[in-house]
């Protein structure tokens, strides 16, 4: 089987209406082994998608942040058992609501948000006590129209006096740790956020269009974000998780969903993430990603259909039965998707890596995305 195999994959899903656009980049021991893309990153108008049309990572974000705080393990700066409230004081008097009773939550330690047990949510309407963050998310989101925006360590504090969904630790629930992480690192490093990855991650690996907004002169290349793939496809008329379509560095860096870039950029982390090369990040701190970090009684919890045949830390999953899954890769593979249909898987076994990207709402990892990866290692096995 040949690697151009994934082309016919992608173009299938465009002439189908699955996807109006999509652009996949495969690498392998290091280096970029093929790429391809299909259809408009602009229906409308008629723009094509490319490896290097910017896209909304969302949460593919949180591989980045996840990246970072491994950097700072490995150099002494950050350790898991630590309490958030170290650093977040606000976070120091945890507590959540059950049965209407303020009741007192264990300390809320960094691994806690690496493996998303730390109770802290995102805003939804399913779960008592979730109140205060919901009107966070809305002030939030209103202090940024307002042109007043809270910063990453500004959301961070507010959230500490927010309660918790559960005791820390008890089970997994997805929500807001990776921005409260991306304020810790602002505090261990004095760095704004951006800054850090920038220098950090970005620049080392020549991620040269991946930053928290799109500036004026790359704007052309932004994909426009659709809710369907179906004739005509529909553009959202409101906004996921305060991330706007910002033209300027934001005062809010949301490490959990806020990354612009392109499958090409992001496919140099996975070829770091799998392989090495470049000295981001050791090969000791890969391992620790691949590792789960569930409990049994955690991972009752995590019970999404992307994530079966998964373990969880560190912000990705991390493959474990590669039947359940559905999936080609081997064991200790890992790497997360984002709402608008991004995907990126690294297996340090194989040495290999898988971004696919689409720009389309409520995405996740999809049928494409699979159908890529099983194909990338058909191909690259023989």
């Amino acid at each position: 089987m040949e690697l151009d195999m994934i082309k016919n994959i992608m173009d299938a899903a465009i002439e189908s209406h699955s996807e109006n656009g999509a652009a996949a980049v495969i690498t392998k021991d290091g280096k970029e082994v093929y790429s391809c893309a299909a259809g408009y990153a602009d229906v409308e108008g008629g723009v094509p998608f490319s490896e290097d049309t910017i896209c909304r990572a969302f949460s593919c974000s949180k591989v980045i942040t996840a990246t970072a705080a491994m950097q700072l393990l490995e150099r002494g700066k950050l350790d898991t058992s630590w309490e958030l409230g170290w650093f977040i004081p606000e976070f120091s008097e945890a507590y959540y609501i059950r049965d209407g009773k303020k009741l007192e939550s264990p300390k809320i330690r960094i691994r806690d948000l690496l493996n998303m047990t730390s109770g802290i949510p995102y805003p939804g309407d399913s779960h008592e006590g979730i109140e205060g963050m919901n009107d966070l998310w809305g002030e939030l989101d209103k202090s940024i129209n307002d042109g007043k925006s809270l910063t990453t360590a500004e959301f961070a504090a507010k959230a500490g006096k927010t309660a918790l969904m559960f005791p820390a630790g008890a089970e997994w629930m997805y929500g807001s740790s990776a921005d409260i992480m991306g304020a810790v690192i602002e505090k261990l490093t004095g760095m704004r956020y951006g800054d850090y990855l920038r220098e950090n991650i970005f620049a080392p690996l020549g991620m040269e269009d991946t930053a928290f907004y799109v500036p004026a002169d790359k704007r052309d290349r932004l994909a426009v974000l659709y809710e369907n793939a179906a004739q005509p496809p529909k553009k959202p008329d409101w906004v996921n998780l305060c991330i706007y379509d910002y033209d300027k560095p934001p005062a809010f860096e949301s490490g959990g969903a806020g990354i612009f870039t392109t499958a090409r950029d992001l496919s140099r982390l996975g070829a770091e993430l799998s392989c090495g090369g470049k000295g981001v990040i050791s090969r000791s701190a890969v391992r620790f990603m691949q590792q789960n970090g569930l409990t049994p009684e955690q991972k009752r919890t995590f019970d999404w259909d992307s994530c079966k045949g998964f373990g969880y830390a560190n912000f990705v999953r991390t493959l474990e039965d590669p039947n359940a899954a559905g999936l080609f890769a081997t064991k200790g593979s890992f790497g997360w998707d984002g709402w608008t249909g991004t995907f990126l898987l690294n297996d340090p076994t194989e040495k290999i890596s898988v971004t696919l990207f689409v720009q389309r709402t409520g995405a996740g990892t999809t049928p494409l995305a699979r159908g890529i990866v099983n194909a990338a290692y058909a191909a690259l096995g023989q």
